[in-house]
């Protein structure tokens, strides 16, 4: 029996699909896979997806995804994994049906305490937004919660805000990064908390989250970020932030069928380079306000959205991430 053959119409919470309405997305998603592609660019990951029986052209960087290699490292994603705390307090199992809550990240700006000045968000913003939220019982997972917007270059900033989560929280968190450099950096710097990339492996504390550039794309630099995330065996979260109506179909199916093939394309370069990897479907997707241009995370199709999402995840066996306020 695969995975996709234990979905039960019977849920708990808010449901907007059938188990045919989650086929028909299946069906569409196989063939975009197949016959329209997904842009991911760089030599390496074409290799890793050659490897798994795609074909790609290095021109346009456009790869497509026969359904057996999709539906094959589908079965690979574990339905549940660990996540460890440095304290052994806040462990606890992804995927084992419990709800958690993480706050909203990344920010640009703070509002200051003292001052009431709206101002950029820095280092020092970062550690004491985490340090707050690792005291409140009711966040089980940290993100980072602002940028820090004040190191220069830009370039190694991502670092920097991991370096403040980790003197500020021994819970478990969500990280970052750029680009592949900083990837293997970030891995060094968890190696050395962790006691070794071996038992960094064994027992991860972090995940790490990329998101694709919608619609159908995953940027040369986060491919890099999957390939370096999965050779440490660090657990990933694909997640799209599509706007329904900007950057894919205006309908919540149609944008959910491009969210599933984002995903899907991560899935499989993660599957390939790390058969097994832990993995996370993911999603902040809301819609685009077409007066204002913006996206208002407040808009109740964000939930739509966010409850269509976790049947997929329940669908295909693997645990769900979704936005919210």
């Amino acid at each position: 029996m695969g995975k996709r053959d234990i979905f039960q119409d019977k849920t708990l919470g808010y449901s907007i699909f059938t188990k045919e309405g989650m086929e028909q997305i299946h069906e569409a998603t196989m063939d975009i896979m197949e016959n329209v592609g997904v842009i991911v660019p760089g030599a390496q990951v074409h290799e890793v997806y050659k490897a798994a029986g795609c074909t790609c052209d290095a021109s346009t960087g456009l790869v497509k995804f026969p359904r057996k290699v999709v539906e094959d490292c589908i079965e690979k994603v574990p339905a549940s994994f660990k996540l460890y705390g440095r304290d052994p307090k806040y462990d606890f199992v992804v995927g084992d049906g419990s709800l958690r809550y993480l706050n909203f990240g990344t920010g640009v700006a703070v509002k200051d305490i003292d001052t009431g000045e709206i101002r950029s968000s820095t280092k020092q913003d970062v550690g004491e937004i985490i340090r707050f939220m690792d005291g409140l019982p009711e966040i089980d997972l940290l993100h980072v919660p602002v940028t820090a917007g004040d190191i220069v270059p830009q370039y190694y900033k991502d670092l920097h805000e991991g370096e403040a989560i980790f003197h500020n929280t021994v819970k478990p968190f969500v990280h970052h990064n750029t680009n592949g450099k900083n990837t293997r950096r970030w891995v060094e710097m968890c190696s050395v908390v962790a006691g070794g990339k071996d038992k960094l492996r064994e027992k991860p504390f972090t995940v790490m989250v990329v998101c694709p550039n919608s619609p159908l794309e995953i940027t040369e630099e986060a491919a890099e970020i999957i390939y370096e995330s999965a050779r440490a065996g660090l657990p990933i979260n694909v997640l799209s932030m599509a706007l329904c109506g900007g950057t894919s179909p205006v309908t919540i199916p149609g944008t959910l069928v491009v969210t599933n093939s984002e995903f899907m394309a991560g899935m499989v370069l993660v599957q390939t380079v790390n058969p097994g990897n832990p993995m996370i479907y993911g999603s902040s997707t809301t819609i685009m306000d077409m007066i204002t241009t913006t996206s208002p995370v407040g808009a109740p199709e964000l939930a739509m959205v966010g409850a269509g999402v976790a049947q997929l995840g329940r669908f295909y066996g693997i645990p769900a991430y979704v936005g919210g306020t």
